[in-house]
């Protein structure tokens, strides 16, 4: 209650001396806190890169009833101790009504209850853990399907091409646990057990003992269900052994051509956003391009199309909201969601349910790093 109270008095003093200066209102501040120096830096920074894009088309355009959009971003280096700090600073310092796009399943674990303690949503991440969605968990709400739903989808594809022996190298902490279990769920089902299964430390590349446990299994195909460094490091790794089964990464890992390069090639990667280089009749993806290409940086990326999707959800609650804008507004807005389509792309909430999407499509990285459907 006091932090609240912090920050609607902060808040308070912003619009006023935003008036006193000439301005009508202040900026909507928005916080991030994500991996800006560590192993996922490159794909963090690509995220915001989508995120600020749409905001700042927007902000050209008037905002939000004439409020402009300012997001602030700040490096956690992958480090839940330290985004639970940038957490707390975002929140009763930077006074911000929301915080978006933050990176990392024990990092989010780590900051949920100072959100929900605070009253404010945190809008859109990359984690795709059950522990964040079954059983429900209020202030955080979800625009990427679920890990469970990739892994699911990746199983289904093996299975449907004839391969049924499947191995997995896992991250061991909360994100990687949780995927491992639903690895060996969808196994279970199909009346089936991992062929083997092996760990990588959190943070680290150090895959010397998961290769060899896995190359002595010797599968049809390994899912990796971890960041794009060690996803590399074990598939050249693996190879070099002489064993070459077919692998698959998750959306996390979307950038392992940028680590691995022309060898990425023949990977296939589960994506949770709509293939983002061509349009296929897909509004919101005309609406990316369109706006990406007035951009410094032009290029087209999958987590640049998810940062974006972001944005666009979290300025349509904005815009849902009567001024002016307050952190309970933005959750009331967001419960409201049951069928949001964000052009081609639909959005689902409760008061209930903050799963928003099940969207998953696989994609084939080609020698070159663009990605075949």
């Amino acid at each position: 209650m006091r932090g609240s109270m912090f920050s609607k008095t902060g808040r308070l003093l912003t619009v006023l001396a935003c008036i006193a200066s000439g301005n009508a209102w202040a900026d909507i501040l928005l916080g991030h806190s994500g991996d800006l120096s560590g192993n996922t830096a490159a794909l963090t920074t690509d995220y915001v890169r989508g995120m600020n894009a749409y905001f700042d088309d927007l902000n050209r355009k008037g905002g939000i009833r004439g409020e402009k959009i300012k997001l602030i971003s700040m490096d956690d280096g992958f480090n839940p101790d330290k985004t639970l700090e940038n957490t707390k600073d975002l929140i009763d310092k930077q006074n911000v009504v929301a915080l978006v796009g933050y990176r990392g399943t024990a990092n989010l674990l780590k900051v949920m209850p100072t959100v929900q303690a605070a009253g404010i949503a945190e809008i859109g991440n990359t984690a795709g853990a059950k522990s964040l969605r079954d059983p429900y968990m209020p202030g955080i709400f979800h625009v990427r399907a679920s890990t469970t739903d990739e892994i699911e989808a990746e199983v289904k594809h093996a299975w449907t091409i004839g391969i049924n022996r499947i191995a997995a190298m896992y991250q061991d902490d909360a994100f990687g646990k949780e995927g491992l279990e639903a690895f060996v769920a969808a196994l279970k089902s199909r009346n089936a057990t991992p062929a083997a299964v092996a760990p990588v430390p959190r943070g680290t590349a150090d895959v010397a003992k998961a290769i060899d446990v896995i190359a002595a299994a010797n599968p049809q195909a390994v899912i990796l269900i971890g960041q794009a460094k060690p996803a590399a490091a074990f598939i050249k790794g693996i190879r070099a052994k002489g064993v070459s089964p077919q692998f698959f990464v998750l959306s996390v890992a979307s950038g392992l051509h940028a680590e691995l390069k022309e060898p990425s090639a023949g990977v296939i990667v589960s994506q949770v956003v709509p293939y983002p280089f061509t349009e296929l009749g897909n509004p919101v993806v005309r609406e990316y391009q369109t706006i990406i290409a007035q951009g410094a940086d032009k290029k087209f990326s999958y987590n640049s199309m998810e940062g974006f999707l972001n944005a666009k959800l979290v300025a349509r609650a904005l815009q849902k909201t009567s001024g002016p804008v307050t952190r309970a507004k933005i959750i009331a807005a967001l419960e409201g969601m049951s069928n949001e389509d964000l052009g081609g792309f639909v959005i689902r909430y409760t008061k209930q349910s903050n799963l928003g999407s099940h969207y998953v499509n696989l994609t084939m990285i080609r020698a070159d790093g663009s990605f075949a459907r």
